[in-house]
């Protein structure tokens, strides 16, 4: 089977899978859309995931424009697909709580606020686990500081507050 098949029947697939159509009309869109010039394909492609996402996901025109957009950086970021990227923007998980700090609804802290802005101040698990390797250290030497001298109290290297008597 030549290459051309192979790869027009990858992406009447992978429209099919994204849109709910069959596979024919999938392979009719697809058809439709090679013979016009790549920026109308592009819009066509664009008004398409548009108009599916108002009729699936019930969201108004201005809405469903945004999620389209926000799902084309997704993808273009993570280098995913259409389909992939969806599904990673549609998961409750993954709705942003702070634009601060980036911390998704999965990451949220039962024990503050909820975000990662609170990560020097909260002490709760999520804070940890979520936070880069150069906080973790930050925190840590943060928390076996002198509040007298500045020195490291857990081992009292230069910690001149300790009495060694």
């Amino acid at each position: 089977m030549p290459k051309t098949n192979r790869k027009l029947t990858r992406v009447v697939i992978e429209r099919r899978d994204s849109t709910g159509e069959t596979y024919t009309q999938a392979r009719d869109g697809v058809l439709a859309t090679l013979t016009l010039p790549e920026t109308e394909r592009q819009a066509h492609a664009f008004a398409a995931a548009v108009a599916l996402r108002q009729a699936h996901a019930g969201e108004d025109e201005p809405t469903a424009r945004t999620a389209v957009e926000r799902i084309q950086d997704i993808a273009a970021g993570n280098g995913w697909t259409f389909a992939e990227a969806q599904t990673w923007f549609d998961d409750p998980g993954n709705e942003l709580l702070c634009e601060t700090c980036g911390w998704v609804a999965a990451m949220a802290c039962p024990e503050c606020t909820g975000c990662g802005c609170d990560n020097a101040t909260c002490t709760g698990w999520r804070h940890k686990e979520f936070m880069d390797p150069d906080e973790r250290a930050e925190l840590e030497r943060a928390r076996n500081e002198c509040p007298e001298c500045g020195g490291d109290m857990q081992n009292h290297y230069d910690c001149r507050c300790h009495d060694e008597g």
